[in-house]
């Protein structure tokens, strides 16, 4: 396991990246408690797509009520 101040995981990133994707567990701390924890990408479940209805819905021209009339 590997836990770093946030001062030190500036210059060592790419160490810490490496030795994460290799399973290490990998954390940095700030005042001493740990406030990250560096994973692979591979081991993080995404959020679902919100473009999921994108183009199934239509919103009227006069969305807030008010019809905008010309003149």
């Amino acid at each position: 396991m590997l836990t770093v101040s946030t001062a030190k995981a500036k210059s060592i990133l790419s160490e810490m990246t490496k030795r994460a994707c290799k399973g290490e567990p990998v954390f940095i701390e700030r005042y001493g408690k740990p406030v990250v924890a560096l994973v692979p990408a591979s081991s993080v479940r995404r959020a679902k797509c919100l473009g999921i209805l994108a183009g199934k819905l239509s919103l009227p021209d006069d969305l807030d009520g008010q019809s905008r009339r010309a003149g």
